[in-house]
């Protein structure tokens, strides 16, 4: 064949395909459907057909956790480590408005997540069942689906084999559901990576890899288009290339993008720019997405411990649960905001997952927020877990729970994969968690299981993968063997000579503490047992008995376990920070509580969101910002001339104190230390005054009276977005904070609806739901939806207990 034959046949071969390639161009789009759904906590199998009168059921709007707002009863059968809330088989019916999508257009269903065991129907088609409930999954509904008539989804949830877990779950659809709508050429809903393969202060190579589906009858010409826009919606660089879609396939596509003079994305400077991917035909858009990225470059080191855009940081880290305190799992954009904005006012950089994939919405928070990811897909492999759990006289005793075992050999490759392609965007990411306190990581069993899923997560994303393992040094050391196949092996509980001797043995190996003790003692906000001994202190809020708890509770050792536990950190380099046990209180897994406690006190942070002791140590260590913090408070009625500790954290070289206007002296404050600063004093009701100094100079200064009788309440907004949180404290005639009362606190609203009240106590089983609230230690937090979006809300706050009323809008 002559070159002039060859391209007139191309030419021809063009024509004939740009002439066969008509597309119907209808809009792509995804939307939220959370209004409006039929609920019924009952297993009812006929609601799964098209024709069924749900007219009784509830009508509620997603994210929805329905044991939340349930009684606490010692029958539940989900016991301490499920917050002693019922669980079991609910339905979902929701009505679908398909008037709008076109005949060749294809439509598809998408969860966030539901616990558990979703099966999900359309028309009374099955299309699916997901055991995991901290999943995603999605369900193409083309197939299933009347253009022209009325729709039914519906879901089944089965969460009736209990305990079925070490922590609260919660029960329902608990995260949002959207319907999405393509066209026959589309990208799918995790089908674009964005990755910054070359970083420098000067330059940056984003390159972003794109998937293309194309269920059409002809192959598609098409054109693939980035934009990169900055923070101020400016498109800064463009990139776009012709592309061939062969008909029934799909196909990846990168382009590579650079940048001068990024702006980099870190902790303090959390810059993120928007990957605009469009794909056109025609010059008209088929589908697009817009992603939001973070330019940022990160290291791993054996001797220097993570490394973020050129620079060595300590992981200050706090392990998580997914929960949202009185709002069960039904967690809000607000609520991640709200729980990040505190953590980073403690010096809190990194935050780790435990132990299940939680809401995008979170990870969006980490980026725009600035804090670091450790990503945990796992708490179980193939065996089960069963652990210790404390009955009413503080016997330990070890439940097995129903969770994820049973499922791991036929889901985890799936349930890890989709884990990863949905939250690879993340620049907040750091590294990915496979599981936690495995066992199998001590064996031989575990090696092939470790070694898979380092390679499933690494078929999608190159960062580094952990697994958290607790046990070093306690004569049950990890195999070798599977520990060389993790990337970063992760250490819990482990002792500082452990960590000594492993960076000995293993030189090149990286490092990471994925968990570790809290410096917080095992009590509620605001609980001090000043006047007792130290062995009646540990039981007096437990007045138990048993050898079991006498035991856990003598380890923990008050704040001290945990202070030296990041003090072992802070002083080896080579070591990447750790993660505290618990960074907030969460629901269920009540150790040493048993019944009446519903929630754990492991927490810096209370479980209302209002910080304990604890949380000043940390920032006392985290912060660089002069800090001062007092405790206990100053309130003793009937104590007057005993003898009081008196204790401080600060982050200054010196702090004084006063009691009643007398000096007792300066304590220098050594940061390396596991000891509080602490005075003797003669309690006097009065004033503790305490003044923090570096070089000489007064940096900061704490007072707390002795308070009068409960006079008023103070209201103060502190997060509002989708929803609002109202934080409530007990002041006195002086506006002084009354620390010690238990006021029962009455809420009206106009314009909005109280979704959830909390005080922070861990036995209280006043309902989660309700529009009054006994304060604890003079603190509560009430949460708020609007009615009207469009118009201000209010909320008013009054007690019997005294006189003073407040209100505020929002």
């Amino acid at each position: 064949m002559g070159l002039k034959t060859y391209f007139l046949l191309l030419l021809t071969l063009l024509f004939n395909f740009t002439q066969g390639q008509h597309v119907e161009n209808s809009n792509s789009y995804q939307k939220k459907i959370n209004k409006n759904w039929q609920f019924k906590q009952a297993d009812i199998p006929t609601a799964q057909k098209k024709i069924f009168d749900d007219s009784e059921w509830q009508t509620v709007n997603l994210p929805h956790d329905w044991s939340i707002s349930k009684t606490f009863s010692k029958n539940n059968p989900s016991f301490s480590r499920g917050a002693w809330l019922p669980a079991g088989v609910s339905y979902y019916r929701k009505k679908l408005d398909l008037f709008s999508v076109k005949k060749n257009q294809k439509v598809f269903i998408h969860f966030e997540g539901a616990y558990r065991n979703a099966e999900v129907w359309i028309n009374g088609h099955h299309l699916g069942k997901r055991p995991y409930g901290y999943i995603p999954f999605e369900y193409e509904i083309t197939p299933f689906i009347s253009l022209s008539a009325e729709n039914i989804l519906t879901v089944k949830l089965d969460n009736s084999e209990q305990p079925g877990s070490r922590w609260y779950s919660g029960n329902g659809i608990y995260r949002n559901v959207h319907l999405i709508v393509k066209n026959k050429i589309y990208i799918p809903t995790w089908g674009v990576q964005i990755t910054t393969p070359k970083v420098t202060t000067n330059t940056a190579d984003v390159l972003v890899q794109t998937t293309f589906k194309n269920e059409a009858k002809k192959t598609i010409n098409a054109t693939y288009k980035v934009a990169l826009i900055n923070a101020k919606n400016e498109v800064i660089v463009t990139r776009q290339k012709g592309i061939l879609i062969p008909a029934n396939a799909q196909k990846k596509e990168s382009l590579l993008l650079n940048i001068q003079h990024p702006k980099l994305w870190s902790i303090d400077t959390p810059y993120l720019y928007t990957a605009n991917i469009e794909l056109l035909v025609d010059t008209k858009i088929i589908d697009s997405k817009k992603i939001n990225t973070g330019i940022r470059n990160m290291e791993y080191s054996s001797e220097k411990g993570f490394i973020l855009n050129g620079n060595p940081i300590k992981l200050k880290g706090v392990c998580l649960h997914h929960g949202g305190g009185s709002l069960g799992a039904a967690t809000r954009k607000t609520t991640y905001e709200r729980q990040l904005r505190i953590l980073k006012d403690m010096g809190t950089n990194a935050v780790r997952t435990a132990h299940n994939p939680f809401a995008p919405e979170f990870l969006d928070a980490c980026d725009k927020m600035g804090m670091l990811v450790m990503n945990e897909a796992f708490d179980e492999w193939e065996v089960i877990k069963e652990p210790a759990t404390f009955r009413e006289n503080g016997e330990k005793i070890r439940i097995p729970v129903t969770f994820y075992a049973h499922l791991f050999k036929e889901w985890s490759t799936k349930d890890l994969s989709d884990f990863v392609l949905r939250d690879r965007n993340h620049p907040s990411i750091f590294m990915w968690s496979v599981g936690n306190e495995i066992d199998q990581m001590k064996d031989e069993s575990g090696i092939k299981i470790a070694e898979h899923l380092v390679n499933t997560v690494h078929k999608y994303d190159d960062r580094p993968v952990t697994c958290g393992v607790n046990g070093y040094g306690w004569d049950a050391w990890p195999i070798d063997a599977t520990v060389e196949k993790m990337d970063v092996p992760g250490y819990n509980y482990a002792d500082p000579e452990d960590y000594d001797l492993e960076h000995k043995n293993f030189p090149k190996r990286k490092m990471i503490v994925t968990e570790h003790t809290a410096a917080q003692m095992s009590v509620n906000r605001g609980e001090y047992y000043p006047f007792l001994n130290r062995e009646q202190s540990l039981q007096a809020n437990l007045p138990i008995e048993h050898k079991d708890t006498h035991k856990f509770l003598k380890n923990r050792d008050f704040y001290r376990v945990g202070m030296k536990a990041w003090l072992a950190i802070k002083e080896r380099p080579y070591i990447m920070g750790e993660f505290i046990w618990t960074g907030w209180d969460y629901l269920g897994e009540t150790i040493p509580y048993p019944w009446p406690a519903r929630s754990s006190t492991f927490g810096v942070i209370d479980l209302a969101g209002f910080p304990k002791d604890g949380f000043y140590y940390y920032q006392s260590q985290w912060s660089a910002k002069p800090m001062l913090h007092l405790f206990p408070h100053w309130n003793w009625e009937g104590h007057e001339g005993e003898k009081i500790t008196i204790n401080a954290f600060s982050n200054a070289q010196e702090v004084e104190l006063f009691v009643n206007g007398t000096s007792l002296g300066k304590k220098k404050n050594t940061m390396n230390s596991s000891e509080l600063l602490a005075w003797e004093a003669i309690y006097q009701p009065g004033e503790l005054k305490a003044v923090a100094y570096i070089n000489g100079e007064i940096v900061t200064t704490e007072i707390i009276n002795t308070s009068l009788k409960p006079n008023n309440v103070d209201l103060k907004i502190t997060d509002s977005n989708d929803i609002t949180y109202v934080e409530v404290t007990i002041k006195d005639k002086n506006n002084h904070f009354v620390p010690t009362v238990q006021s029962l606190l009455n809420f009206e609203t106009q314009n909005a609806k109280i979704i959830g009240v909390g005080n922070g106590n861990n036995k209280s089983h006043e309902p989660f739901v309700a529009y009054y609230r006994k304060a604890y230690n003079g603190k509560c937090i009430v949460i708020l939806e609007k009615l009207d979006t469009t118009k201000k809300a209010l909320l008013k706050v009054t007690s019997k207990e005294f006189d003073g009323a407040n209100e505020v809008s929002f």
